[in-house]
């Protein structure tokens, strides 16, 4: 279990701005099914409530969860307990993006499997949005009612809350422009730009990798990796475009990730394999032919193996099942 770092913070801001459009908008007046404080209760009321979510790297998705959860006064107090384990994310109340699993019954709120395809209209129909929820937007679709409500609190004069809300507003705006200015400058300082080198230097050697030139090592993970290697493949006049990436998590697993075809883009330059995607554990080792595999995620853009040896084969088992 890990507090959240200011990272961390920083990309829940990223995550309410990016996903206010499509998750928070539209669902304002929300009238489905959502959970009150009696259903959530069960068994001994005094006991700290347990959230639980994913170890390893950290994203905006569960961030953003995990954060509309504890605005509900059940879960004020929650520990957020982050593991990859079933034997403990069964202890836990509730258990968002990890786990494979979505039955609201048991308060299981994962997207990742291969057979979710939830989204607001197909899980609401009187909502018309099709996009797939993310385990944000489940938590959203049965606790969203409950969390504004929360997060109005008691009703004020609007006047007054106006004038309140533009003085804050403004004195917000000095800080947090000043603090995420100074955080840009050390960023690009201490880890961006050391990370070029590092980028270069696997990009050389990755004929060592494999003869096809298509995939890259990294000896440690935590690297920005992506803008430096679209520039340094055309200032190195790499002809064959890099497919795969390789890098440790901070749990020392491995991941194979792909590399899409552009830096902001969700396409990827080859995907994992189609019947990988979705699969976990030992069913993937046995469909992959390739022993210690973790996972592949649902859409195929990265996957993980507890050793380099065993990522390397899907990353090369990737290359040649795409191509053939």
């Amino acid at each position: 279990m890990q507090p959240l770092s200011q990272a961390g913070l920083k990309l829940f801001y990223s995550a309410v701005r990016s996903r206010v459009q499509y998750i928070l908008v539209p669902v304002v007046t929300h009238q489905c099914k959502y959970f009150t404080m009696a259903d959530l209760a069960g068994g001994d009321v005094n006991r700290k409530k347990l959230i639980g979510t994913h170890s390893g790297t950290f994203h905006c998705d569960e961030a953003l969860a995990c954060f509309m959860l504890r605005k509900l006064p059940e879960y004020s107090d929650a520990e957020i307990v982050r593991s990859r384990d079933e034997s403990v994310l069964d202890t836990c109340d509730i258990v968002v993006d990890v786990g494979g699993e979505y039955d609201p019954s048991k308060h299981r709120y994962d997207h990742h499997q291969r057979s979710f395809t939830g989204t607001m209209n197909s899980l609401c129909p009187d909502k018309p949005w099709e996009t797939k929820l993310s385990s944000a937007g489940l938590v959203y679709l049965h606790f969203g009612e409950r969390v504004l409500k929360e997060l109005m609190g008691k009703p004020v004069d609007k006047e007054k809350l106006d004038a309140i809300y533009d003085k804050e507003r403004f004195l917000k705006a000095v800080e947090l422009v000043g603090t995420e200015f100074v955080d840009r400058v050390m960023y690009y300082s201490n880890s961006w730009w050391p990370a070029r080198e590092l980028v270069e230097d696997s990009m050389k050697n990755r004929f060592e990798v494999h003869e096809s030139g298509e995939i890259v090592i990294f000896g440690a993970g935590g690297c920005p990796w992506k803008e430096h290697l679209y520039a340094l493949e055309k200032e190195m006049g790499v002809e064959t475009p890099i497919k795969y990436v390789l890098y440790t998590d901070q749990a020392n697993k491995w991941r194979v990730q792909c590399v899409s075809v552009a830096p902001h883009s969700f396409e990827n330059r080859l995907s994992l394999p189609e019947k990988w995607r979705g699969m976990r554990n030992n069913e993937l080792s046995e469909i992959a032919s390739i022993p210690n595999c973790i996972f592949v995620h649902s859409s195929g853009f990265i996957g993980g193996n507890e050793t380099k040896e065993g990522a390397l084969q899907m990353a090369v088992k990737a290359l040649i099942m795409n191509k053939s």
